[in-house]
């Protein structure tokens, strides 16, 4: 870190797949607990630090930004009909503005995109693109000296590519759950560091008491 006195960080979460590991967490995993926002970036600020063998202190995420495709109100009320579900949308909505209180208590800026109806299944349009472009983007204008991606998919390796280019580091956070999700090879190999949080999580992790990451009972 020779002439640096702060190093910034920036955190780019995949939505949808965040979701789907806190899940696995609550309730397929033997912790029985969501992941804590807060202290996932105090983990990630730890893990750059001793990359750059610094303080931590100096470690600051300075930008977090959360992407994921949204339903409109009207997909939620025509689902809860055909589901003869009439709570459903209410449920649905308290659910995403709790998630929304927790994103805005630890800084973190969300950007949502209306879910794609019109295809036999839902589907989210344009979050890898918006994701890119955004990370790209805050890492020229905000001098980030890295960026943490949160995702295992292949279609940020553009984006990975673009950011060492201009002298970014990155750092892959992505877990491997069996049968479920698989991060991709070509990923890691851009990556300038990839934290596999899985085994992490199951093994530990010297100097860091991991169980941080987790909230309380």
């Amino acid at each position: 870190m020779s002439g640096r006195n702060l190093v910034r960080i920036g955190v780019f979460y995949d939505g949808s797949y965040f979701q789907q590991i806190t899940n696995h967490y609550r309730y397929g995993h033997d912790v029985g607990r969501r992941i804590d926002l807060g202290g996932l970036h105090r983990f990630l600020g730890w893990c750059v630090a001793r990359i750059e063998k610094v303080e931590p202190r100096v470690c600051r995420i300075i930008e977090a930004h959360y992407f994921r495709g949204r339903f409109a109100l009207s997909d939620l009320d025509d689902k809860a009909a055909r589901d003869e579900n009439p709570d459903f949308a209410e449920e649905m909505l308290r659910g995403e503005r709790l998630f929304d209180q927790a994103l805005a208590a630890n800084g973190i800026r969300p950007h949502y995109l209306r879910v794609d109806m019109s295809q036999d299944r839902p589907r989210e349009k344009g979050v890898d693109v918006a994701l890119s472009l955004e990370a790209f983007d805050t890492a020229v204008h905000r001098r980030l000296d890295w960026v943490v991606l949160v995702s295992p998919d292949a279609d940020f390796v553009p984006l990975l590519r673009k950011l060492a280019a201009i002298g970014t580091s990155t750092l892959l956070l992505a877990w491997e759950l069996p049968g479920k999700t698989v991060v991709s090879k070509g990923l890691i190999a851009e990556a300038t560091e990839w934290v596999p949080l899985h085994r992490i999580v199951d093994e530990g992790i010297a100097g860091f008491d991991i169980d941080a990451i987790f909230l309380p009972d």
